[in-house]
């Protein structure tokens, strides 16, 4: 699946891998400022600096230049605490697309609808609306077929 490019990006695992060792996972996230300057400047400005445990628009920062990523890493520290945080590269002009699953405990898993969350406030949803229009439907089927696939492969149940 393409992949913006993040601070997990130079990292490999053989095909077929689901448990991946600490040492690799540990590779995907910076631990200190510095490392957070180091890893912006590889993916390129603008960056996301995002902790791994946010949601609902806490624990996100849009950074553009080198010399703000200090106090930014150090408010997602603070914000989500006891997390990892990780660098995205900040992607404009796009939309926030999802596939909605239904799967059970026996390994069946199907597609239920999929839904545009591109309008947000604060990087966070502020409309839901489904299905996705405006999308050829061999994408949708695309991301519904890779999105029950990944559910299969990690024993996804909900």
């Amino acid at each position: 699946v393409p992949c913006a490019k993040w601070s997990g990006s130079r990292l490999r695992v053989p095909a077929g891998t689901l448990n991946v060792d600490e040492e690799t996972y540990r590779k995907a996230f910076v631990d200190t400022a510095e490392e957070a300057v180091e890893m912006c400047n590889e993916v390129g400005y603008p960056v996301m600096l995002k902790a791994s445990e946010g949601g609902g628009g806490k624990g996100i920062r849009t950074v553009h230049k080198p010399e703000d990523v200090p106090a930014l890493f150090k408010a997602v520290k603070e914000e989500v605490k006891n997390c990892h945080i990780l660098v995205m590269k900040l992607l404009t002009n796009v939309r926030h697309l999802e596939v909605q699953l239904l799967a059970d405990r026996y390994g069946d898993c199907i597609p239920v609808r999929t839904r545009d969350c591109t309008v947000q406030r604060r990087h966070q949803k502020v409309i839901e609306e489904g299905p996705v229009y405006n999308i050829e439907d061999e994408k949708i089927k695309h991301m519904e077929a890779c999105a029950v696939r990944l559910a299969k492969a990690v024993g996804y149940s909900g």
